[in-house]
Formats: structure tokens, sequence, C-alpha cells
């Protein structure tokens, strides 16, 4: 089986169970907009060599833009603009591929593996995140200043700090905190500038 007929069966077998959810969308893209301004997604992708595909829990936001800033159409964010994002496993740690088999019946094991994963791990991702603006409202500037391995809720890596920065800005400018929000721009000018 190819990319091509994992995305029927996740059409026909995991879609459904998903939407049961309220998530929109279909074969590889799945989103869910939030009342608290967070909008989850759930992206598949194919590996790039072939033969297996790999899941992105991922979290943007309805008030910013994407990393291209460009305005947000909701339905077309996938996990690759976003900043703060997780891999799906069984195990609920790690990087995880699931393998293209050439029976269907296998490939349908795949998709239960998905739906478990992400109703035991990708759910509690996004749970993570449902009483916005915390965790992103206890965060300080200085707690960014000299660590360059920063995990938010001591659990996600941010593999680009600047871009955090930038993000944590727009946050306290949505929620009022100006003087926190000019904070975090300078800080990631400053580091910019060191990376330049």
């Amino acid at each position: 089986m190819n990319a091509s007929g994992f995305k029927k069966l996740s059409n026909k077998h995991l879609a459904p169970k998903i939407r049961e959810l309220g998530w929109k969308g279909s074969d590889f893209h799945f989103y869910q907009q939030n009342t608290n301004h967070v909008v989850n997604i759930l992206g598949l992708q194919g590996a790039w060599y072939g033969g297996s595909v790999c899941c992105e829990t991922a979290i943007h936001f309805d008030f910013i833009p994407d990393l291209a800033h460009k305005e947000i159409d909701i339905s077309k964010t996938t996990y690759a603009s976003c900043i703060i994002r997780e891999r799906l496993s069984p195990k609920g740690v790690g990087d995880y591929h699931w393998t293209f088999r050439d029976k269907e019946e296998e490939n349908l094991k795949s998709i239960n593996q998905i739906w478990d994963a992400f109703k035991t791990h990708g759910l509690t991702f996004y749970h993570d995140f449902a009483n916005f603006p915390y965790p992103f409202d206890t965060i300080k500037p200085n707690d960014l200043e000299a660590n360059t391995s920063y995990k938010l809720l001591g659990k996600y890596y941010i593999t680009n700090s600047i871009h955090f920065l930038w993000l944590l800005k727009e946050i306290n400018r949505f929620i009022g905190r100006e003087e926190i929000a000019s904070e975090f721009s300078e800080l990631g000018v400053r580091k910019t500038l060191e990376h330049a």
C-alpha cells in the first residue's frame, strides 16, 4: 500500500471517529476550532522516503497569522505552520512512523493504533492548552533569556526560540499585557542579532 491508499483508509476509518469529537477535515488534515482561541490541529504526513506515515499534534491561535504571516484560514492551517507541536506515537513519546503494509487489514491495525494514540496522547496534548491563556501567561522573558532548549509545560520542546518569542509577544498583546509583549519583542531582537 502507498500513501494514497492509506489516505483512503484514513478517510473511511479514522476521519469519522475524529469528526465525532467535533473536529473537521479529511485525508491527512484535521482541525478543531475552540472558543478559547486555540485551534487544535492533527496532521498525518507521508515519509519523504515513502513507505510510512507519521502524525503531528499541534496548536495554533485564531488571532495570529501563520508563520508565513498570512491571514489564517483555519481549515487550511497545517501543523507545519505551528510553533507548538508534538509527534504522536503509541507510547506518547518519541518519533514514530506507521509502516504501510501489503494487506489492508494490517493497515487497518495501523489506523486503529493512530486512533488509540490520538485518544490517549493527542487529546492530552490538546487538553494541556485548553485553559488559554494558560500556560502562556505564566512565562516570563527571563525564563527564555539563557535557556537554549526551553520545554513548554516541562515537556514540549520548542525548536525555534525566536519564533516562540514572537508568539509570546503576540499572545501577550492579545491578552492586554503590552509591557510584557514589548519585553518578549526586545528579547527576540537581541537573540536574532546574536545569531546573525
